[in-house]
């Protein structure tokens, strides 16, 4: 999203932070879902990412970031998908902690 000036990013910011407090109260399900979908749309983009990335690059082989694109989507998919990612993750009674995830939401860079 192209943002040309300090009030568009500032309102941009906000909607960020409302989408981040949101995403926040999320169930494990609701992210696994979310990372399901992520990763089954990096895959299927593997083509046109790895051509974009030659073009803007000028470096590589189209048919090799395919490759590249399809293992890493579908790697990072199967090494996390069973891995609890929101709530109580641990308890240590001993030092009386308890350890807690919870999803922060979007993202995002900016340029």
């Amino acid at each position: 999203m192209a943002v040309t000036n300090v009030a568009e990013l500032n309102a941009l910011v906000e909607r960020v932070k409302k989408a981040q407090r949101e995403y926040a109260s999320f169930t494990q399900e609701q992210v696994d879902k979310i990372f399901r979908a992520a990763a089954l749309a990096a895959a299927d983009a593997r083509i046109p990412l790895a051509k974009m990335a030659v073009a803007e690059s000028g470096m590589g082989i189209v048919e090799d970031k395919v490759i590249k694109n399809h293992f890493a989507s579908e790697y990072i998919y199967n090494a996390y998908k069973d891995e609890k990612t929101c709530g109580v993750l641990s308890e240590d009674d001993t030092f009386g902690t308890i350890t807690i995830a919870e999803p922060i939401g979007i993202i995002c860079g900016i340029v």
